[in-house]
């Protein structure tokens, strides 16, 4: 506004200076312009220089004027920009709560499968317990043999024994798998009175048990 008001001023002190320099025309060689005295070349060049300074004013107010065109034009592209934030904003929390529930949902049913899974898990490991002591229990009962041959690890399990004869006795063998040779031999039981009665060994995995009679095996540790 300042501007414009100068250039109004410089605009109406040229039409002055014109109006004067057509009195000094009729009147006469000289004038007086604000207290000094001008001939018509001085007032020329004072009405020159006024032109130069309005062009030069108009060229501020419009380069002033494309600025402030700019400052609307980059004042509504902050505002659409501000607006489109805002929306993407608004669509990502949402999207962050949507992500949110769904792994909370996700995490309970997770939860869930492994209260499931460790439920399961304690009555796997209830009914191995349960298996194991019925096998032990098994294991620890003893075993009644006929007469014959049999093989450790396959008929019986491997391990030490305590042999006793079921009727009056008879001989009882444990041949060494290996090697052949008699790990065992003695006489069960009372049989005409040389019997030595019961007898605890061990045996291993394919070693040969072999009893003239019935007798019963039972585990000991």
């Amino acid at each position: 506004m300042k501007k414009y008001l100068k250039i109004a001023g410089i605009i109406l002190g040229a039409f002055v200076l014109i109006f004067i320099g057509a009195g000094i025309g009729s009147s006469g060689a000289e004038t007086t312009v604000h207290d000094k005295k001008m001939d018509i070349t001085a007032l020329d060049k004072e009405i020159s220089k006024l032109k130069k300074d309005v062009s030069s004013l108009k060229k501020d107010r419009d380069e002033a004027q494309t600025i402030i065109d700019k400052k609307d034009s980059v004042q509504k592209e902050l505002t659409e920009s501000e607006a489109k934030l805002k929306d993407i904003k608004g669509t990502l929390d949402k999207e962050l709560a949507d992500g949110r529930k769904d792994i909370d949902a996700k995490l309970a049913e997770a939860k869930n499968g492994l209260s499931d899974a460790e439920a399961q898990l304690k009555d796997t490991q209830a009914k191995l317990a349960s298996a194991t002591g019925q096998l032990q229990k098994a294991e620890g009962a003893p075993k009644k043999l006929g007469s014959g041959q049999y093989v450790v690890g396959k008929d019986i399990p491997a391990g030490r024994y305590i042999a006793h004869a079921l009727g009056r006795g008879s001989n009882f063998f444990v041949y060494d798998g290996d090697s052949g040779s008699a790990k065992v031999n003695t006489i069960l039981g009372s049989a005409g009175g040389i019997g030595t009665g019961d007898y605890t060994f061990f045996c291993d995995e394919g070693d040969i048990i072999e009893t003239h009679e019935s007798v019963q095996l039972t585990p000991v540790k």
